[in-house]
């Protein structure tokens, strides 16, 4: 995991309920990742850009704007479409799979399984080479 990393790992968590995103949160520090939190999906592209994550873990039920929406201004641009995203959300029908796509968690969600999911995320992936 990120603890034996030395310098954390930022990963940005997209959620607009806050407890969830609190949680998330939660179980991510306590393995040692920066988390930035946003609860709007006109906030993520503008959090990437700053933060430079090396995870995105996004709910597809965003307020203002649909997760599948994120991910194409994700991937659409050169600056983040090499970033992996997780989709966390109860919603994983509506997805539209880009190649920045790692993962897909369902809510309710089991810990170790995100856990292990955000790790894997951050390996080389063959479309990203």
């Amino acid at each position: 995991m990120s603890k034996s990393t030395g310098e954390a790992k930022v990963v940005i968590v997209a959620e607009d309920y806050p407890d969830i995103s609190q949680l998330v949160g939660d179980i991510l520090r306590g393995e040692g990742y920066r988390v930035v939190s946003v609860s709007r999906g006109g906030d993520v592209l503008p959090t990437v850009r700053q933060y430079h994550p090396a995870v995105v873990l996004l709910d597809l039920a965003l307020p203002d704007m649909p997760g599948n929406e994120v991910l194409q201004q994700l991937s659409s641009n050169p600056e983040t479409n090499q970033i992996p995203v997780i989709i966390i959300s109860a919603y994983t029908e509506r997805l539209q799979r880009t190649p920045q796509v790692r993962a897909v968690v369902n809510k309710p969600f089991d810990i170790d399984h995100l856990l292990k999911v955000v790790e894997e995320a951050q390996r080389p992936h063959p479309r990203a080479a």
